[in-house]
């Protein structure tokens, strides 16, 4: 079978996350700073069931600025001693990219943030990103067009939206990926069709 022939009901779905660096004070701002992922949470989901995979989480170290920001830690609940300690992007990257293979598997992440984080990073490391933007699903905005919203919402907005039980904590990798794929498959069941534009529930 080729790739091409591939029906979306027979293509797996690697649901993740990332959490990344920020820096938005003007005052000690770094020269050049981007965004650095320092966590990643990834789940694969198999069809036709689309049964829950081993979870994947991680930490990874910052190449340029390795020093999260107060604010960062606060979001995030990420220490120092948690990313002094990852893995580096490059090792993630591979370790995730196990779980993709173009044209099979579908990317997604709730917006659009992730996918922007990885292209950039990976342009800085002078790295070839191993995933196919073709194949990436903008989980909120498919959301959005699928309920016939006026605007995006939020994860944890989804979720209560469409009373999921939320897993752990918001802006934990892992379980923003969890989350965003029980909302996915919530889709799914209401005939949300995975890899085309969003039709309208009441269609």
């Amino acid at each position: 079978m080729t790739v091409a022939a591939i029906d979306w009901r027979q293509r797996n779905i690697l649901v993740a996350d990332f959490e990344f660096t920020t820096f938005n004070g003007a005052y000690g701002r770094p020269r050049a700073f981007f965004p650095e992922i320092i966590e990643a949470g990834a789940v694969l989901l198999n069809p036709p069931g689309y049964e829950f995979t081993e979870p994947y989480q991680v930490f990874v170290k910052p190449r340029y600025f390795p020093k999260l920001t107060e604010e960062c830690r606060n979001i995030t609940l990420i220490k120092q001693q948690d990313v002094d300690g990852g893995i580096s992007f490059e090792a993630m990257l591979t370790a995730i990219g196990q779980y993709y293979q173009p044209g099979v598997t579908f990317f997604a992440a709730w917006g659009n943030a992730d996918r922007d984080v990885i292209q950039n990073a990976c342009l800085r490391y002078k790295l070839p990103c191993p995933f196919c933007w073709d194949d990436y699903i903008d989980l909120a905005e498919e959301y959005k067009s699928f309920y016939e919203l006026e605007r995006r919402h939020s994860l944890k907005h989804a979720l209560e939206e469409r009373q999921i039980v939320q897993k752990g904590l918001s802006h934990l990798a892992l379980d923003d990926a969890l989350n965003a794929a029980q909302v996915m498959l919530r889709m799914i069941e209401e005939g949300w069709i995975p890899g085309r534009s969003a039709n309208a529930v009441n269609l």
